[in-house]
């Protein structure tokens, strides 16, 4: 990719989330009311819209899927392996769930288009089924599996396929306020995790970087085996190697405060990889 084109992709995403820290900076907000926003509203509103309109067939959907859900699996293996003798659980989904949404949304989108945002939500529905149930179950021992279809972004990918792939013609007065509602979800989602990244304080050095350099490096190398593996090319692979290589979910940090497990150092991470994914963000563009 050309570098004019990785840092038009780059420097607009990064722009956005260092407003929402200098915001966390200066004034002091309750986010929750926004990420619920995001959530339930904007989120499921841009998956739809995408995803209905994307020229994506059935067997490439279920294809990303299948890959995603290798990578997750043989990364939360390797993870298992890493961090078997030690009590911080909650570090495993630091590891393992990245940034497929707030972050990997936008970079798609402005690297590849509509259609590559459209792969990346596939990529992300998957990251978001296992965080909601096995990550949840890691971290609260108990079977979390319903938490996963609370969240209506399971449902708005299922009914944008469902719209796509009948060929549904739904009316412009419809489908425009729903695509205008999802409009808010990229430059939202990067305020809040910018606001969010202000309240982390970095700890346990060592651990932090090692857990970073895993999530990041570790997740980039699994993908490039999966994707070898599968003989995967083109638009489909730089997604799914961006996606893989994406910094720790916030949603990683959230779930370890509620559960109260390792939430001070999975927020380490999640600082720690956002602040390596400004250099490798780039440099997979780049590469890849």
């Amino acid at each position: 990719m050309a570098l004019e084109l990785i840092l038009n992709t780059v420097i607009p995403v990064f722009i956005i989330i260092g407003i929402g820290s200098l915001i966390g900076l200066f004034r002091k907000i309750e986010t929750d009311g926004f990420v619920n926003l995001l959530v339930y509203i904007a989120a499921p509103c841009l998956l739809f819209s995408t995803v209905s309109k994307s020229s994506m067939s059935l067997g490439s959907f279920f294809h990303i899927m299948l890959v995603a859900a290798c990578i997750i699996i043989i990364t939360g293996f390797l993870a298992f392996l890493f961090l078997r003798k030690s009590p911080r659980k909650g570090l495993y989904l630091a590891m393992v769930f990245g940034n497929t949404a707030y972050l990997g949304y936008p970079v798609s989108l402005f690297a590849f288009g509509a259609e590559g945002l459209a792969l990346a939500v596939v990529f992300d529905a998957v990251v978001s089924l296992f965080l909601f149930s096995v990550g949840i179950y890691i971290v609260h021992r108990k079977n979390e599996i319903k938490e996963s279809f609370r969240v209506p972004l399971i449902y708005a990918v299922i009914l944008g396929l469902i719209v796509n792939f009948l060929g549904f013609n739904i009316p412009e007065l419809i489908f425009k306020p729903i695509e205008m509602a999802g409009m808010i979800t990229i430059p939202l989602a990067l305020l809040v995790l910018g606001y969010r990244l202000t309240e982390i304080k970095i700890s346990n050095a060592k651990t932090v970087v090692l857990a970073s350099l895993f999530k990041i490096v570790g997740g980039l190398l699994v993908a490039l085996l999966v994707v070898r593996l599968f003989s995967i090319e083109g638009l489909p692979k730089s997604i799914i190697l961006l996606q893989a290589s994406m910094p720790s979910a916030v949603m990683t940090m959230v779930l370890c405060h509620k559960y109260k497990q390792d939430s001070a150092l999975v927020a380490s991470v999640v600082l720690m990889t956002t602040l390596l994914s400004v250099v490798t963000i780039p440099l997979i563009l780049w590469i890849f």
